[in-house]
């Protein structure tokens, strides 16, 4: 089993040193890009990472401060930053979630029409569980949008503390853990997305969670029941961005590969995971369906999932969403099979017509466009349809080139980490976790309908293997 873990691990680091290296590329070529001009938001941008570069050396070096003082005022610092954004851009629901938010009310209503049948949520179940959470806060309070804001930056600095413990846990430093909160307080998509109504500013929090119980796990060898409640917090995760059956599989993996218990051992943990995950996911969704919201399980909705492919197989649209896929359930009338049947065809016909050197000039295109983005298209969904009214400082020309270029430097240590042979291949070999878990996302969104927007699930591991980057490079080499 040693042979096959060195192997498979060297496999994996040697690869992304390829895959990632693109994407670092494709990321430093894009702040010219996204610098259109040097204007007001250029200068916030910048006064905003000198002060955290500078006040983090200073608490990062301070030995005469507790670390609990120190998260205290980087969670302060975290706070501030989010607010002043929710305060200067007054974002409104949009797209996929405009639809859900207005379901949420028509829910209240009595009307379910829409999380039912061919309606948009019966289609897609998996909005479900955030158009409930819109109808209750509807409900409960009278400004529900600025209440569900809120809301997203308590867990967007839950997120800061969950991400101290991890770093702190995957590289047994606990100087490393307040860097890595550092740079989640700053993190441009954590930013730009907390005052935008999408599902992962909740899923994040929950997946993070689930990683750093998964970890005290592993390292503290214990018994399958914390496995079972790691399992749980990423099936709630997994209930608001469904995407989270790719970090279940990695954890999984990880358990077989890199633990060394005995295989019963191995087999229970790995069970107790998924057990707990399904428990969350299925009964979630017998839950809603006794309560009469919808009448099909969360993952069963009357479109098939190969219609995801089938968009993400599109050149003339870059894998995105498009008209031409997008009509093809209401053409053959939400028939399961024949969309199957009518799927698979033009999937295999543009495999198979479309030149080799084409497919591989998409494939590439599309993969480095997902990852390159630094803020995983949180501008975009800020600024979206938004009038001259509702924003203060528009950071769409010189803003966003700094926030590229904080990302591509982020990702130029996470690609330096990947040399750290030491902390890869010796000690605890937790980072491998998270290498994994790219890899299972960056091959499901190649495979499936791909938007800016899907990166920010897993956005946030970027900040741990660049830590791996820093640690190489204090260690005195580079490469």
């Amino acid at each position: 089993m040693e042979k096959f873990r060195l192997g498979f691990t060297a496999f994996v680091t040697n690869a992304l040193k390829i895959l990632l290296g693109l994407v670092l590329i494709t990321a430093f070529g894009a702040v010219a890009v996204y610098t259109k001009d040097f204007d007001i938001s250029s200068v916030i941008t910048i006064a905003v990472y000198l002060i955290t570069f500078f006040g983090g050396l200073y608490l990062v070096k301070n030995k005469n401060m507790s670390s609990r003082s120190k998260m205290i005022i980087i969670i302060v610092w975290g706070a501030i930053l989010r607010i002043l954004w929710m305060l200067n851009a007054d974002t409104m629901p949009q797209s996929d979630f405009h639809t859900m938010y207005v379901s949420g009310q028509e829910l209240l209503k009595g009307n379910n029409s829409a999380f039912i049948g061919t309606g948009y949520l019966g289609r897609f179940p998996h909005l479900v569980p955030m158009a409930v959470y819109m109808a209750f806060m509807i409900k409960m309070f009278t400004h529900n949008i600025i209440a569900m804001k809120i809301v997203n930056l308590l867990l967007g600095l839950w997120c800061i503390y969950l991400m101290y413990r991890i770093v702190a846990e995957v590289f047994d430093s606990e100087k490393y853990g307040l860097i890595g909160a550092i740079l989640t307080a700053t993190f441009p998509p954590l930013i730009t997305y907390v005052g935008v109504l999408v599902t992962e500013n909740i899923a994040i929090p929950f997946y993070m969670l689930s990683i750093y119980i998964f970890i005290r796990c592993i390292k503290k060898k214990s018994s399958p029941w914390l496995f079972f409640v790691s399992g749980l917090a990423l099936g709630i995760g997994n209930l608001f961005r469904m995407v989270a059956v790719v970090t279940l599989v990695a954890m999984g993996m990880f358990i077989v590969i890199y633990t060394r218990e005995k295989w019963r051992t191995k087999i229970v943990n790995v069970v107790a995971i998924v057990i707990a995950f399904q428990l969350i996911t299925v009964g979630t969704g017998l839950i809603l369906i006794k309560a009469g919201v919808t009448d099909t399980l969360l993952t069963n909705g009357t479109e098939p999932n190969i219609t995801s492919i089938l968009k993400g197989t599109n050149i003339q649209s870059g894998g995105r969403w498009n008209p031409e896929d997008a009509a093809i359930p209401e053409k053959y009338h939400f028939n399961k099979q024949e969309i199957i049947k009518a799927c698979d065809k033009i999937i295999y016909d543009r495999l198979t017509e479309t030149p080799k050197s084409v497919l591989a000039k998409f494939y590439l295109e599309k993969y480095v466009m997902q990852w390159s983005e630094g803020t995983a298209s949180g501008m975009y969904w800020t600024e979206l349809n938004m009038k001259p009214d509702q924003m203060i400082v528009y950071f769409n020309n010189g803003g966003l080139g700094i926030f590229q270029l904080v990302f591509a430097v982020i990702m130029l240590f996470t690609v330096i980490g990947l040399f750290n042979r030491k902390r890869i291949r010796e000690g605890n070999g937790l980072i491998n976790l998270f290498y994994m878990m790219f890899c299972g996302y960056g091959i499901t969104y190649l495979i499936t309908e791909t938007q800016g927007r899907y990166a920010y699930i897993v956005a946030w591991i970027f900040i741990i293997m660049a830590i791996s980057g820093l640690e190489r490079i204090k260690n005195g080499k580079v490469y």
